[in-house]
């Protein structure tokens, strides 16, 4: 696996060091409407930009390998941040990652915080009510545990009745409320959220409970990155696609992301970002980079 050499620091480190690393920028409001131009892949330029020059994704930066913030840099790395770059230098634009909390990301999106989210967000229809996406990257959730596993979690109904540590707003959150109303009605899951994933991770690191829910590439790195604290529960469950989320209104900002990620698919970068960042098992084919159905259709 390919990573930074700020990850040789201890993982509860580089876990504490990430709460406090995240601030968000400040948004300047919509760019003044310019003549639109066309990139040298022949995509039309965005103009209507919270920021002129500039595509402006949020972010919950809380989330490797896909977005985390580089503690030396305090700058935002990952695959999804390579992905926008790509994405924005496609459309003949610079991106901006803007570090945003998850639970408010769609809101702040839709009130012109922000062009588009990247963000490992899934794919769900009640999230598709409110913004389109464009395919990107597919993940299933996965256990984390404590190493040894001295519990024998294995799978989802190995958690009724103990303690689970999750991000606020996630689908893992809504996987485990599901849960509850399923095989563990009568042993329900005392579910524990947090604003940030490394909230959630951090909990299990100190014993404060039993297992935490992540996208599966999420678990596997921090087992990887700390193998002496943790390991999985079994394995992946509910693999779905994610996507980068846009206003359905902002038409030109759509439009464009669906053509620039359909062309560093076919001219092989998005093939190369999944290597670098060893998360082949995530990739999707063309025919999954489309618009999500808009909202109310």
């Amino acid at each position: 696996m390919i990573y930074s050499n700020r990850w040789r620091l201890s993982a509860l480190a580089v876990l504490v060091v990430a709460l406090t690393a995240c601030g968000g920028g400040t948004s300047t409001g919509p760019s003044p409407t310019a003549t639109p131009t066309a990139s040298p892949q022949g995509i039309k330029t965005p103009t209507n930009l919270v920021k002129a020059g500039t595509l402006t994704f949020l972010s919950d930066t809380t989330y490797p390998p896909q977005e985390s913030i580089d503690t030396a840099t305090n700058k935002a790395v990952g695959f999804d941040v390579d992905i926008a770059n790509a994405i924005a230098a496609k459309m003949g634009l610079t991106a901006t990652i803007k570090t945003n909390n998850f639970d408010s990301i769609i809101p702040d999106l839709l009130a012109k915080k922000g062009d588009a989210i990247i963000s490992a967000m899934s794919i769900t229809p009640e999230r598709s009510k409110q913004v389109a996406f464009v395919g990107y990257f597919q993940a299933g959730q996965s256990i984390l545990v404590r190493k040894g596993n001295p519990l024998g979690i294995s799978a989802l109904k190995d958690l009724c009745g103990r303690k689970v540590a999750v991000q606020v707003t996630t689908t893992e959150q809504d996987t485990l409320n599901a849960e509850n109303a399923g095989d563990c009605k009568t042993n329900k899951i005392t579910i524990q959220t947090f604003p940030s994933d490394t909230d959630a991770v951090l909990k299990l690191k100190l014993g404060a409970v039993d297992a935490a829910m992540d996208d599966s590439p999420v678990a596997a790195y921090y087992v990887t990155q700390d193998p002496a604290s943790f390991e999985l529960g079994g394995t992946p469950v509910q693999n779905a696609p994610e996507g980068i989320a846009i206003d359905p209104k902002n038409t030109d900002v759509l439009t464009a992301t669906q053509q620039a990620m359909l062309a560093i698919f076919q001219d092989g970068t998005y093939h190369t970002l999944l290597v670098k960042w060893n998360l082949l098992d995530g990739e999707i084919p063309a025919s999954q980079i489309k618009l999500s159905p808009s909202p109310g259709s």
